[in-house]
């Protein structure tokens, strides 16, 4: 093994490891973060451990990450990538100090993904030019950044001496965290070019942007690229409330090249609705559009001027870490019951909680993510009952507004 990536979220996972697909190495994401590294297959280039980390309190983000890293030292992996998210939210600081405190010495942290306009200018973290914590992410509702300055966010978790490096220069001897500020692809394929230089590749942090350089480096052997599957059907389950992959569904529906389905605060949370007679009519009827070949989203958002999810929740006594845990089951019951009416299709997800629950009602232990179809939207196969399923995820906060026509597109697909 060359590389090991621990990612705090599921999407995360995926379009972090597409990165080393596409330099030819032989990647797996694992979805057990208590799978014992020992016994993973070391002909594999690339691991990546889905750690589930973001939403858990930062002591116990600490203690996971910080067992998996000891593994890592004690098996000499050459290599240890934090991934974080590319908004910064999450437990930052206690992850990167797990890792660090294991290893020793310095961890490099490159936080910047300029393909998504996101940037690192004298330690600030920018959002389409904002602030972050005055983007859409310091609105957050599960993780919301309270700090715009990325040595603040780190130290809100740890003591860790933590260096900002600017733009062009190089890192000090010091032990600690060095955060670098980077604008562009450019500045961050020098910043990758420097630490192997160095080398000081060996323990790294940041998001797909950073790993799409780093992958080159590693040089991994070149092996053959999996077609993208033919379905009958594409069928998209919207789970993100971020208001980029918001556009993207109002868009995809103002196209008229999709079917769209909502699944009403009632169904959603209510535990195991989807399992009672009612429930299993509606999947008939999704099921049912998706034989036609119709192009369908199946969508938890709200719709103005009908009862949200927020006050259907408040009237059966359910807070905010309740939603957060009913809505993901309750979707992982839906498509488990599509999947039992005989589903045939390309299934998106966006989303990273609802692709959790997908993968936990299907037993799905592990992911082969095959191509990154638009950056943060990746193209992967899983197994469902000894067959071969292609699973698209994406990040919430990426894309065009017409996304989802353009992934049409590149399908093959008409609407």
């Amino acid at each position: 093994m060359k590389l090991l990536v621990l990612a705090d979220d599921l999407t995360g996972a995926l379009d972090t490891g597409i990165q080393f697909v596409a330099a030819g190495a032989d990647t797996r994401v694992i979805l057990n973060p208590q799978y014992p590294l020992k016994e993973l297959d070391p002909t594999i280039d690339v691991v990546v451990i889905d750690t589930e980390t973001r939403h858990i309190p930062g002591q116990k983000a600490y203690d996971l990450v910080h067992t998996i890293a000891e593994q890592a030292k004690e098996l000499q992996i050459p290599c240890l990538y934090k991934k974080t998210d590319s908004g910064l939210r999450g437990n930052v600081g206690a992850e990167l100090s797990a890792v660090l405190e294991t290893e020793g010495g310095q961890l490099h942290f490159i936080p910047a993904f300029p393909k998504t306009h996101r940037y690192t200018k004298n330690g600030i973290h920018f959002i389409d030019g904002t602030p972050v914590a005055e983007s859409v992410f310091g609105k957050d509702p599960f993780n919301p950044v309270k700090f715009s300055s990325v040595k603040e966010i780190i130290h809100e978790q740890t003591k860790l001496p933590v260096f900002v490096v600017p733009e062009g220069k190089e890192p000090s001897e010091e032990s600690g965290i060095f955060v670098y500020d980077a604008e562009t692809d450019a500045d961050i394929e020098k910043i990758a070019q420097m630490l192997q230089a160095k080398g000081k590749l060996n323990l790294l942090a940041g998001c797909a942007g950073f790993a799409s350089h780093l992958s080159p480096l590693l040089r991994f052997e070149q092996k053959k690229k999996h077609p993208i599957p033919s379905k009958k059907a594409f069928l998209l389950v919207c789970g993100s409330v971020n208001p980029i992959t918001r556009k993207q569904v109002k868009e995809a529906v103002d196209s008229g090249k999709f079917t769209y389905f909502r699944v009403k605060p009632e169904q959603s949370l209510t535990p195991h609705w989807f399992e009672s007679e009612q429930g299993k009519e509606s999947i008939r009827q999704w099921s049912n559009a998706l034989q036609q070949g119709k192009n369908c989203i199946i969508d938890t958002n709200d719709i103005p001027g009908e009862v949200s999810v927020a006050e259907y929740a408040k009237t059966q006594g359910m807070d905010f870490d309740d939603i957060q845990q009913q809505i993901p089951k309750a979707m992982g019951e839906l498509l488990q019951g599509l999947f039992e009416n005989g589903l045939d299709a390309t299934v998106m997800v966006t989303g990273g909680d609802i692709l959790m629950g997908m993968i936990r009602a299907l037993d799905i232990g592990g992911i082969t993510p095959i191509q990154e179809l638009f950056t943060g939207t990746v193209l992967s196969t899983v197994t469902i009952d000894g067959k071969e399923q292609p699973l698209i995820s994406k990040s919430g906060g990426f894309g065009d507004p017409d996304l989802l026509v353009q992934l049409l597109e590149k399908l093959g697909r008409k609407g």
